[in-house]
């Protein structure tokens, strides 16, 4: 099981900065299942709004909020795109905080 959790972050990792999530919603849409998609789509929506209490509760609201974005992104591909986005801008920041 953590082998196969390997493989996909390096895999994920691996295309350049800007083009990961769509690269990684590519690979989710060459195998398409209906009963993944719901779950997984589910799943995201509710780590979304997990993520949105735990902003005003204690509790890591952001990082959970993103991860249930990341999920939604391998099914959509405007949330894909999206994150894409926000990865190039959080990157620019970074560098720049670093500086």
């Amino acid at each position: 099981m953590f082998a196969a959790m390997k493989r996909r972050l390096r895999k994920f990792t691996a295309a350049p900065r800007g083009q990961r999530f769509r690269a990684h919603y590519d690979r989710m849409q060459q195998r398409p299942h209906l009963v993944r998609t719901l779950l997984v789509v589910g799943f995201g929506l509710l780590l979304l709004a997990l993520g949105m209490v735990m902003l005003v509760l204690p509790g890591p609201g952001l990082l959970v909020g993103f991860a249930g974005a990341a999920l939604i992104a391998g099914e959509s591909k405007w949330a894909a795109g999206l994150l894409d986005r926000v990865d190039l801008r959080v990157a620019r920041l970074f560098r720049r905080w670093r500086r």
